[in-house]
């Protein structure tokens, strides 16, 4: 029945899109211990209002988390990833406020803003080791807490700063997926708290979840194999290309 009311309501293709963004989300993911969100988003946003999008990518991020941990947890360096991890938590009920109270045109507009800005400061790539790194982790871990809950996006700066740390390629995925994972499960603790699970959303979350598991498999075969700048350099574009068609719609109703 809810199945029902949700193709009615958007025919196929809400469904549609809500797969194939999980999909491609769940395959970055995957490949690189962070991304579904920037990935799934624009997507997503589409056709869904932004607490929708939120709910549904965020529960299936801790899902894919569960995953990588399960594979690499020997990989995860807990000294240097808990203090920002707890930071982030500080921060993830004020974005759940946000994400229930904000304005959907409004949000969606500052999400898509959000999506385009992280997505080109992706190809920074910082060299050297930032000064004062456990305060700095810290306040940027406590910032992301806030806007990654609340836009979907946001947990590149966590992976810049990490990127700073000279890791192998693995303890860097690790240590990502770690943060997302801690950050996602309390997240979906206050979204359900908060209300935001309803029959539409939770039937949703049933519809992507083989589309997922799908791109949990893709992503993982395309870590060993495929050119990481063209992968990057592709996903890059899908990510700007859908943002900027979300704020033209948006911007539309304004007209």
């Amino acid at each position: 029945m809810e199945l029902d009311l949700l193709v009615t309501e958007l025919g196929l293709l809400g469904p549609v899109m809500a797969a194939l963004a999980l999909f491609f989300g769940a395959t970055v993911f995957s490949a690189t211990g962070f991304g579904i969100g920037m990935i799934a988003t624009p997507m997503m946003l589409l056709v869904y209002e932004p607490q929708t999008v939120i709910v549904v990518a965020g529960t299936g991020g801790a899902g894919i988390g569960v995953w990588i941990i399960s594979k690499s947890w020997r990989d995860i360096p807990f000294r240097q990833i808990l203090p920002i991890t707890i930071a982030a938590l500080c921060g993830a009920p004020i974005a759940v406020f946000i994400l229930k109270t904000a304005d959907s045109s409004v949000l969606s507009i500052g999400i898509a803003v959000l999506i385009i800005i992280f997505a080109i400061g992706s190809f920074v790539k910082v060299e050297r080791e930032i000064p004062y790194a456990t305060p700095v982790g810290i306040v940027t871990g406590f910032i992301v807490g806030v806007l990654l809950p609340t836009s979907g996006v946001a947990g590149s700066l966590v992976m810049l700063l990490l990127m700073t740390k000279k890791w192998e390629r693995q303890t860097v995925r690790a240590a990502m997926a770690f943060f997302l994972l801690a950050l996602m499960s309390f997240s979906i603790m206050l979204f359900a708290y908060h209300g935001l699970y309803t029959p539409e959303r939770l039937t949703l979350i049933g519809v992507v979840i083989i589309p997922t598991v799908a791109g949990i498999a893709l992503g993982a075969v395309l870590m060993r194999h495929l050119n990481e700048r063209i992968f990057n350099y592709s996903i890059i574009g899908i990510i700007i290309v859908s943002s900027v068609v979300i704020l033209v719609k948006e911007a539309t109703k304004y007209l």
